[in-house]
């Protein structure tokens, strides 16, 4: 099958506002015979696109090195090996989502009808995409919506079109022509793009630009879901497993130099542990590779674009400024968009690394008396999307975690659930409403619609020409519902006398 859009070389222009109605028109044209393909038949469309992914992830990782400086190691694990998983994981949570279902009517009440609950496709989903990680992290928004059976108009950060338009081209190569379409640009593309009225978006990014999109849709009657950024708390109690915590932490915290929505920017830990795990962190920090000097086989990868690297530099001076302590790290490395893996000991809630999304390779510690100061820390922070505990008990690690007002809290590991299709992926406050993963997030993807089959030949007791034979009914069902049953023995009588009436009526005017 055709591409829906050429592939995209390399550079990506901005789509001007007039084409985006054309891109959504065409879309909801090729929709109406993809929605009715059988599930089974789009989930071996996408198995297909999956396959072929897999086979062509060098190209997939060669984009997203190049474009967004993702070192080697996650460029294959973060963003490569995944689409073949994501695919059965979604087909398995939504089969059973998507399948019509009865639903049993009270037979007394509802004679002869059968009921039935459908979901639907909405249409055409609008999905305006994030830079950080722009081919896995479109797994929760592009494959939902198309194995739904929407056709996709996606708009890609303007850091990362390639990448992200790697992933639709493939997809589209084993789609009907038109089901996905590429609209690249930057905020005012995705502004005319919701103009053009698509079904339902899709948002990912920044709070006060999510704010934006989910305001823009309301106003049109869009169905919106906005993943709108995190700043994650790690809470470190004193009996904790010192090395899982401290391998746990590097990892979640450095990841993808700390881009993700639900990287660990925070530590919470308690005083009785805070030195030693303070000091563990510096000598593990300090072994990692990154740099200009070790390129793509760097553990810790460089920023992706020069903004994040002057928010990461004012974030650190910040907190120096305040009193806090550069343990490590703490200035970029070298040429280029490099910052060292830092850790800062002794910061408090005034600073803005703890105040405001740092997303970078910076980790912020508080020290706290114990969990009770930690989740109330915690619990202040502007944003919720993910929280950890880390401690040896795990009987009152899992107490103390549903203490945490967050979308999504573990014990002793951190965030992994972002690429669990089962398992939803949401916040709380400033990160916004919208949900990804799970049969939780589809009413973005698929609207109900109730089907009702009546096999009955009479009237309806209730329909008109109304009587005093039907009021006198109402009042003693109405009796019967608060067990008042004096005028119970009544109701056979009156059902008949009802029915023969409406039938007498009908046949009289049909007649």
């Amino acid at each position: 099958m055709p591409p829906s859009d050429p592939p995209l070389t390399e550079t990506a222009p901005p789509s001007p506002p007039e084409p985006l109605a054309a891109k959504v028109a065409r879309a909801r044209d090729a929709q109406e015979a993809w929605g009715h393909t059988p599930f089974d038949e789009r989930v071996a469309c996408l198995v297909r696109a999956a396959k072929d992914m897999l086979q062509r992830r060098a190209e997939a990782m060669a984009v997203v090195e190049e474009e967004i400086g993702k070192v080697h190691a996650e460029a294959l694990f973060n963003e490569a090996l995944g689409p073949l998983d994501a695919v059965k994981g979604w087909a398995a949570v939504l089969r059973p989502a998507l399948a019509r279902r009865r639903v049993r009517l009270n037979p007394l009440g509802f004679p002869g009808k059968r009921a039935f609950v459908e979901a639907l496709p909405r249409g055409v989903v609008a999905i305006i995409a994030p830079w950080n990680f722009p081919v896995a992290g479109l797994y929760r928004s592009v494959l939902p919506a198309l194995l739904s059976g929407n056709a996709i108009v996606l708009k890609p950060s303007e850091h990362s079109p390639r990448s992200s338009g790697w992933l639709a081209t493939r997809l589209a190569a084993h789609l009907p022509a038109g089901v996905v379409q590429v609209a690249p640009g930057d905020g005012a593309v995705g502004a005319a793009l919701l103009d053009a009225r698509p079904d339902a978006c899709v948002f990912t990014g920044s709070t006060a630009t999510g704010r934006g999109v989910a305001i823009r849709c309301a106003e049109l009657g869009i169905p919106c879901s906005a993943e709108m950024g995190g700043k994650d708390p790690a809470i470190v109690l004193a009996d904790c497993d010192l090395d899982r915590t401290v391998a746990g932490i590097t990892h979640w915290a450095l990841c993808n130099a700390g881009q993700a929505c639900g990287a660990i920017e925070i530590v919470y830990a308690e005083r009785a542990i805070a030195d030693r795990l303070v000091e563990r962190l510096r000598e593990i920090w300090t072994q990692l590779r990154a740099g200009p000097e070790h390129g793509t086989g760097a553990d810790v990868a460089p920023l992706a674009n020069g903004r994040q690297l002057e928010v990461v530099s004012r974030h650190v001076a910040d907190a120096r400024a305040q009193g806090a302590t550069v343990v490590c790290g703490g200035a970029p490395l070298g040429q280029g968009l490099w910052f060292a893996p830092t850790v800062l000991d002794h910061c408090t809630e005034g600073m803005a690394v703890v105040r405001e999304e740092t997303f970078g390779p910076v980790l912020a510690v508080c020290r706290v008396d114990g969990p009770a100061e930690a989740i109330r820390a915690a619990n202040r922070l502007r944003y919720g999307l993910g929280a950890s505990l880390w401690t040896s008990d795990l009987a009152r690690g899992q107490r103390l975690a549903e203490r945490l007002d967050y979308g999504v809290v573990s014990v002793n590991n951190h965030s992994f659930t972002g690429a669990v299709p089962s398992l939803p992926w949401s916040g709380t406050r400033a990160t916004g409403f919208g949900v990804a993963n799970s049969a939780l997030a589809l009413s973005t993807f698929v609207r109900p619609r109730t089907l009702v089959v009546d096999r009955r030949k009479d009237p309806e007791l209730y329909w008109m020409p109304y009587d005093e034979t039907l009021v006198e009914l109402g009042e003693v069902l109405a009796d019967l519902q608060t067990a008042r049953l004096g005028r119970a023995w009544k109701l056979p009588g009156l059902m008949w006398r009802r029915m023969r009436k409406l039938r007498d009526f009908f046949r009289r005017r049909r007649s």
